[in-house]
């Protein structure tokens, strides 16, 4: 559950990036945090890429954005197969089936936390 909380961490950073790129005197950026209240990981890429080229600023580089978008998929990879619905893929009787899985849900955490912080630090 630590893993999806720090997703859902970088999915909230992504929307106060977009506020706050496009806050102006008409709409700030709490305001403007509603605009983004059921956008997906994705769409949340795809929108600050756009305002990025419209705006001609570099928030995220081309680089960082195609990690998010890799990190996006091990979201995804994450919550639909791994811990979501009847038949989780990883574990058995509440343990893991094989080492590689604690290795790589290990490894994602780390990702996802360097990246809640690199988020935050460019907020």
């Amino acid at each position: 559950s630590e893993l999806i909380e720090y997703y859902q961490y970088i999915e909230m950073r992504l929307k106060a990036l977009c506020a706050a790129i496009l806050a102006d005197e008409e709409k700030g950026w709490f305001e403007r945090l509603n605009d983004y209240e059921t956008d997906s990981f994705g769409t949340l890429l795809k929108k600050i890429k756009e305002i990025q080229e419209e705006k001609q600023i570099t928030i995220l580089t081309k680089d960082e954005l195609t990690e998010l978008d890799n990190l996006r998929l091990t979201r995804n990879y994450w919550a639909h197969q791994c811990f979501g619905g009847q038949h989780p893929i990883i574990f058995k009787n509440d343990e893991v089936k094989r080492n590689v899985y604690s290795n790589k849900i290990t490894t994602d955490l780390n990702d996802a936390i360097k990246w809640d912080e690199k988020l935050t630090n460019k907020i």
